[in-house]
């Protein structure tokens, strides 16, 4: 069986890179993808080598011969080091052709004393994906247009974020389901949180339109609303009549059809004025997201409030609208399941997103897990908890600069100087570093309402891997403890939280049963790995063997055994009621899998 590789910096993977790789893995048993560093482009790249890591890894998660790595140095080198037979090469054009011949001529030279050398195999691009490129898409985000057709949902979602600072979270429903309640509720939690949130809230926005607004096109929106619905539509400013309006196309869905139509572009437009060099977190507030199939402005992230329609009616009823009205009201929109299917089919047709349901009426609880569920899955890598986190303990630092210098510290910066090998061992850990971290967050997020003292758990969940040695594990938390120890006494916060987040951080040696709550939740995430879908924790698996690689096979799998061992004959693998009702059963699964791979490899 050949070994095939495809090579590339991937900064950020586009859906070209994603054709290239499902086209070469349908004519190859199997295909490693290797996101490639250029020494020249350090501290260069938009996205760091871990986050390049999990991107393409969820953008190829449905490939199963498909394996992602990472590498430094040219991509014919690292090929004769690890015994592959193929390179693939991505021509897009003329440029690209050249190019690569060119540079296919090089390799060639230097394998043509070699008794197998490696030869090279070109992929056309498809012709509706010749002009895209990860420096195209960086340049349309900048001006905040839209790059859906250039990135994969979930690249868009981080690219949002690093180059215009901006999370976006849908919030649906039918008439008078609790959308306006819901957004004041997450602006209060917001603010609580020490997130700096915009509420994008539609109906304002068409008000604006219909409204006096003298900007051209919605003067111009307003005349052709007139033109199709008559002069009874229109006040004597020149504003639309709303009431009249509604009343009109309410009555006929082709009338509403045709109005949506006129609304849609300047609705869009006035949306982009307003999001245009704003920051931080805004809540997309519209009833009809999935009526006008715009769920991937908010990368279909999206709250859906479902309220019976029983009350849904009695609510309307208190404006005193007369039944029939209510009925049309209520039919001019799809269902809340009808809305559901809408938004789950995008979220599997873009392979990301989440819906997270919120039965109306809601208590502030259910509305502050919703919250907390909401940040877990639009904050891919956690930088907007980052900043809340600063603003809440009050540390008086730019949050970007902070979180750059962490993410660095986790992702261990290569030593320009150092030697091949070292670049080699530095370039194969790639489990205990800053993504696992992420996946801890997002596990924290989901019981942060249970837990008594978060700031400081979620403090230690920042800090308890960022010293990881494989080679001398043992003083890996004593180490990080004294890092974070380090770091928060020079912003100045209080020594009893200080001693806490140590506290934290050194109970994730797993060697004592924590005496409190908070202690146990804190071991039970740290292994949250364990519950994982099997496809993300054979990934694990791998990577920690790439970690360990300094060992032989066999003292490796002896080592492994006997962890794996450890968590699988405890009575309760997790010490709490949550997650041990919750995921035993999963995490003994993927346990004894690993083991039976161990067994018989």
């Amino acid at each position: 069986m050949k070994k095939v590789i495809y090579g590339w910096s991937f900064d950020p993977i586009t859906y070209g890179h994603k054709d290239v790789v499902e086209r070469a893995a349908k004519h190859f048993d199997w295909l490693t993808v290797g996101i490639g560093v250029n020494a020249g482009k350090e501290g260069k790249y938009l996205f760091s080598l871990q986050e390049r890591l999990h991107l393409v890894r969820e953008v190829l998660k449905n490939l199963l011969n498909v394996d992602v790595v990472a590498y430094r140095g040219l991509t014919t080198h690292y090929a004769y080091e690890n015994g592959y037979d193929l390179i693939i090469r991505w021509l897009r054009n003329g440029s690209d052709f050249d190019a690569e011949q060119g540079l296919d001529q090089a390799f060639k030279r230097q394998e043509q004393e070699k008794k197998n050398p490696i030869d090279t195999f070109f992929l056309n691009a498809r012709q509706s994906m010749q002009d895209l490129s990860s420096s195209a898409a960086k340049l349309v985000i900048q001006e905040q247009w839209n790059i859906r057709d250039y990135v994969p949902m979930i690249v868009k979602q981080a690219m949002e974020w690093r180059m215009i600072g901006q999370y976006i979270e849908g919030i649906s429903g039918g008439p008078w389901s609790g959308k306006s309640f819901t957004a004041e509720m997450f602006l209060k939690f917001c603010k609580e949180n020490g997130i700096n949130p915009h509420h994008l809230d539609m109906d304002k926005v068409g008000h604006y339109i219909q409204g006096t607004s003298q900007e051209p096109v919605y003067q111009a929106t307003r005349h052709q609303i007139i033109q199709t619905f008559g002069d009874k539509v229109a006040k004597e400013d020149g504003s639309i009549n709303r009431k009249i309006l509604g009343d009109e196309v309410f009555d006929d869905p082709k009338k509403m059809e045709i109005l949506d139509d006129i609304m849609r572009d300047p609705m869009k437009h006035r949306m982009n004025t307003l999001m245009y060099n704003q920051k931080w977190l805004f809540l997309y507030d519209a009833a009809l997201i999935a009526e006008h199939n715009t769920s991937g402005i908010a990368n279909n992230n999206i709250i859906l409030l479902n309220v019976p329609q029983k009350l849904q009616i009695e609510r309307l009823q208190t404006r005193w609208l007369p039944s029939d009205k209510i009925q049309k009201m209520l039919s001019s929109q799809f269902t809340t399941e009808n809305k559901k299917k809408s938004f789950l089919e995008a979220i599997d047709q873009d392979q990301h997103g989440k819906l997270i349901e919120i039965q109306s009426p809601a208590s502030e609880q259910d509305l502050k897990i919703a919250f907390n569920n909401m940040l877990a899955q639009i904050d891919t890598f956690g930088e907007l908890r980052f900043g809340g986190l600063l603003n809440r303990l009050g540390v008086k630092e730019d949050p970007k600069n902070l979180f750059m210098q962490l993410r660095n510290t986790y992702d261990r910066p290569i030593d320009p100087n150092a030697s091949r090998d070292e670049i080699a061992d530095k370039m194969k850990g790639n489990y205990h570093k800053r993504l696992h971290v992420v996946d801890c967050l997002n596990e924290f997020y989901k019981i942060r309402h249970l837990v008594k003292n978060p700031d400081a758990m979620e403090c230690a969940i920042l800090f308890h891997d960022i010293i990881y040695d494989p080679i001398n594990p043992g003083k890996n938390e004593e180490d990080s403890a004294v890092y974070a120890e380090k770091i928060l006494t020079q912003r100045w916060l209080p020594a009893d939280f200080i001693a806490d987040v140590k506290r934290y951080i050194l109970l994730t040696k797993h060697t004592t049963i924590p005496e409190d709550m908070d202690g146990k939740y804190m071991v039970d995430i740290d292994v949250s790995i364990f519950w994982k879908e099997f496809r993300k924790y054979l990934q694990y698996s791998k990577d920690v063997r790439r970690e360990y690689s300094m060992y032989s096979d066999a003292k490796y799998k002896s080592g492994r055994k006997d962890v794996l061992k450890f968590f699988l004959n405890k009575e309760n693998i997790f010490h709490t009621e949550y997650f041990q009702e919750l995921y035993k059963d999963k995490a003994k699964q993927n346990i004894q899998h690993e083991l039976d791979l161990l067994e018989n490899n």
